[in-house]
């Protein structure tokens, strides 16, 4: 770990609280929480993830130890944590659309957005369809679209399909190796088994997973990126087996200017793998646009 990584692991305490609410969208309601005051940051999380899975970043934004004054705001994605779970499938536009909504109802006029795996899609579509909103764009183990890269997640497929019948603890071991390196997965299992804690709190349905598929198969900004004119960091793990690391490379050079940060020992939960990494670079990048 290089030492501004590990000065910012070493640093973090928890963010307190300092908001929450609910925003509606098209007869969606989404719950929303704030952390910190000053600067202000959106966070969206990715498939099957409430804004809990920002546990280990928020301190670090927002916490007291924060070197800057920031207001973080984390969403619960419709389906996930205490947002509402709709029926049917849902597209990017609606994702995006429930973002927006957590926006003006957390009064934020604009923001820094930071997106990580399907989140990161959901900002890239807030940013393309509302510009004026995104002060900057953090694209966390994400993609552009079009074919998906590494075709499709099966280990994930078939551990959501026998989560069911077996439980989240029995079938996770299925799907770890798709979002954690080698590294975690051998030598750092407690921080595996945080996650787990904290996905089986939230009690997502499975029913989520393929309402949420359906708008990541729709997922394709390509032929837009060009049009993204805010300062952009795309961050992602050298060793990511979900969305591989040539997918951040195809978004950095989609997107005019787009700095790109490649974490070395880090698959797709980034901050599991990498917490002061991930931390430092998305810090770093949001102290020379703030």
């Amino acid at each position: 770990m290089s030492a501004p990584a590990a000065a910012a692991r070493a640093a973090a305490a928890p963010a307190r609280q300092t908001g929450a609410g609910i925003a509606g969208h098209d007869g969606v309601w989404l719950a929303w929480r704030a952390f910190g005051e000053g600067d202000p940051i959106l966070l969206i999380m990715g498939f099957m993830g409430s804004g809990r899975a920002w546990y280990r970043l928020l301190p670090h934004l927002a916490g007291p130890s924060s070197p800057s004054p920031r207001r973080a705001v984390t969403m619960d994605n419709r389906g996930t944590g205490e947002s509402d779970r709709p029926l049917g499938l849902w597209t990017m536009d609606d994702l995006a659309g429930d973002a927006l909504a957590v926006m003006d109802a957390a009064g934020l006029d604009s923001a820094h957005v930071v997106g990580a795996s399907m989140g990161g899609m959901i900002a890239q579509h807030l940013a393309l369809d509302h510009p004026e909103r995104v002060r900057s764009l953090t694209l966390a183990c994400t993609h552009p679209g079009g074919r998906r890269p590494g075709g499709l997640p099966w280990r994930m497929l078939a551990s959501l399909a026998l989560r069911p019948v077996f439980g989240p603890e029995r079938t996770f071991p299925l799907v770890a190796p798709l979002l954690y390196s080698e590294r975690t997965r051998t030598a750092h299992r407690d921080r595996l088994a945080e996650d787990l804690d904290m996905r089986f709190q939230d009690g997502t349905p499975v029913a989520t997973a393929p309402a949420q598929m359906a708008a990541i198969l729709g997922h394709d900004t390509r032929p837009r990126l060009h049009e993204l004119t805010m300062p952009v960091l795309v961050v992602h793990g050298a060793e990511d087996a979900l969305v591989p690391p040539s997918a951040a490379e195809e978004l950095a050079r989609l997107i005019p200017g787009a700095r790109l940060e490649i974490i070395p020992h880090c698959g797709h939960v980034l901050t599991t793998d990498a917490e002061g990494e991930a931390a430092a670079a998305v810090l770093g990048f949001l102290d020379c646009v703030a």
